[in-house]
């Protein structure tokens, strides 16, 4: 049983692998179909870390296809994920990108809320550029 999970486990990392390598070489719409396949391999091993990935990747691949409406719901779902689990190390990341698309979209005092929730992360785990930068993007937004 741990062999056929494991296969299973390395099957969604090399599907990520090779869809990312798509998203370099401007195949969106194959590394799409390649996120979904391994969205469905970690919701069937019930690894919601892993779904939270996936989503976030999914919904990058949205967004550069300007695909807003479509990226809103995965980076909804996999913030409410990482928020449920503490996971600090992605909070702070797909926070920004969900913060953003927020204040885009017309919900400003959301989105800003998301964004100093991710620079606050930023500066608790030590990486201070990245929280001036939250900053800047925040107070840019605040004018």
């Amino acid at each position: 049983m741990f062999q056929a999970l494991g296969d299973q486990r390395e099957r969604a990392v090399t599907l990520g692998d090779i869809a990312r390598i798509k998203v370099d070489k401007g195949e969106v719409d194959e590394a799409l179909k390649l996120h979904q396949e391994e969205l469905t391999v970690y919701q069937a091993l019930g690894d919601v870390v892993g779904n939270a990935h996936v989503l976030w990747s999914i919904a990058q691949i949205e967004m550069q296809k300007e695909d807003y409406p479509n990226a809103f719901p995965h980076l909804q779902e996999s913030y409410a994920i990482l928020l449920k689990l503490g996971r600090l190390d992605g909070i702070i990341y797909v926070g920004l990108d969900l913060g953003q698309l927020l204040c885009a979209g017309g919900a400003k005092e959301e989105g800003m809320a998301i964004l100093s929730r991710s620079r606050d992360g930023f500066r608790k785990l030590g990486q201070e550029a990245q929280a001036r930068q939250v900053q800047a993007l925040l107070d840019s937004l605040s004018s």
